[in-house]
């Protein structure tokens, strides 16, 4: 029910053209697609960061953490409504660099379209480090050392072939489904591991709330629901985009409970030796190797979920749809650009030192903004502050976007002070 008769006509409005997308084959994509597209995105690495997030905020990070998951849908929202906002004159928006571009000119483009690539780009060549790093250490302990860097073109390699195959993120759906799985699988794991471990760890220490570090816990919470700069690709595959709010509401609400699922058992356990990710400093044994073994799978699943979405974005930059070209044109610029994307990655991650924390710094920095600023910003500015929805909505959102500023600017400078550290340590 709509507080106000203005709001319920635009809703009304905006959602009814979310059927004017073509319909192309890349759009007939299934409710389920999407939602485990955007569940694959928000969880995956993100899980293994939220008991130390808990642990550094005490218990009161819980209903914090729920509070940043109903802000990431919120905006998300906004963000979905403003690509349709003016369909009757012009045609849907394809991304939140379109979105900048309509709002703030050129200045906002290219801010926009920094973070966006930088996540883009940068996210796959984290993904590629950490599956080296993980399959590095599991496969040492079994007398086979082939070296990270190996690992890493051999990941790529095997994932190249999924990234070439995508055209569209509906096909990437099967991918996100597996990734889900094993993110489910990690954090059943490490539940049942915190829960079985209870009895011999009582004497670890607790805190109700830490001042002091309450910040850092809402900027990890902030940076483990980012990823929306691919929601406008996941919305532009569905079949049926009226149905964009309840799937995103649907996959918020399961990626919360997987956390909380594996946050309060983890910190209740381990108290202030958590540490992130969480399976660092647990007792090694089967249930932890599994684990690792999980969460490499999903990072390399996610992998061509990324760069598929960077790749979509360039193809259509450049015209690769149009008519113009043949079908088998398309098919040999499209494999030939996403080979150079991969060389690209791999290139990267294996020759570029201090990568993690620069991804950190751009994550903190990017996710922060996208996620949730921006998103409400491009709102107002396009359709404008007088649309919301009374009094509260305008106090939510001021709320909103006080919070997220917070944890965006106190996640940057503590990914500032770790790249200074490394830095420095190194000297």
């Amino acid at each position: 029910m709509y507080k106000s008769k203005s709001e319920a006509i635009f809703r009304s409005e905006s959602y009814s053209h979310y059927g004017s997308i073509s319909k192309d084959p890349v759009n007939e994509g299934s409710n389920w697609a999407a939602y485990m597209n955007i569940v694959c995105v928000l969880a995956g690495s993100g899980t293994l960061g939220i008991p130390y997030a808990i642990q550094l905020g005490g218990w009161i990070s819980v209903p914090i953490l729920i509070i940043s998951a109903t802000m990431t849908y919120y905006a998300n929202t906004k963000l979905i409504e403003c690509l349709h906002y003016d369909e009757q004159n012009s045609k849907r928006k394809t991304s939140m660099s379109d979105l900048a571009y309509e709002a703030y000119g050129n200045a906002g483009f290219f801010v926009i379209g920094f973070f966006f690539n930088a996540l883009c780009i940068g996210c796959p060549i984290l993904f590629l480090i950490l599956a080296g790093h993980n399959l590095q250490e599991l496969f040492t302990n079994i007398g086979i050392d082939l070296g990270i860097r190996t690992w890493i073109y051999i990941c790529a390699s095997i994932m190249c072939i999924p990234f070439i195959l995508l055209r569209s993120m509906k096909e990437a759906a099967f991918l996100s489904a597996v990734g889900t799985i094993t993110t489910a699988f990690v954090v059943i794991v490490i539940s049942i591991t915190s829960i079985v471990e209870y009895p011999n760890n009582r004497d670890k220490r607790h805190e109700f709330i830490n001042f002091r570090n309450i910040p850092l816990s809402m900027a990890t919470f902030s940076f483990s629901y980012g990823g929306n700069f691919i929601f406008p690709q996941i919305e532009a595959s569905l079949k049926n985009p009226k149905k964009w709010p309840e799937i995103l509401r649907f996959a918020i609400f399961s990626v919360t409970i997987m956390y909380l699922i594996i946050g309060i058992p983890a910190y209740l356990t381990y108290g202030e030796t958590l540490r992130s990710p969480v399976y660092i400093g647990l007792q090694p044994g089967f249930s932890i190797t599994i684990s690792i073994i999980m969460i490499t799978i999903h990072v390399l699943l996610a992998l061509p979920v990324y760069q598929t979405v960077f790749s979509v974005e360039i193809e259509n930059y450049l015209g690769f749809d149009t008519k113009n070209l043949s079908k088998i044109r398309q098919h040999i610029l499209r494999i030939l650009l996403r080979i150079i994307i991969m060389i690209f990655t791999v290139y990267i991650a294996v020759n570029v030192p201090y990568f993690s924390d620069l991804m950190q710094l751009f994550g903190a920095t990017g996710n922060g903004v996208l996620s949730v600023i921006m998103p409400i910003l491009f709102w107002i500015k396009l359709i404008g502050w007088e649309k919301l929805n009374g009094f509260k909505d305008k106090c939510w959102v001021i709320f909103t976007l006080t919070f997220s500023l917070c944890a965006t600017i106190i996640g940057t400078i503590d990914a500032l002070n770790i790249l200074w550290i490394d830095i420095t340590e190194k000297l």
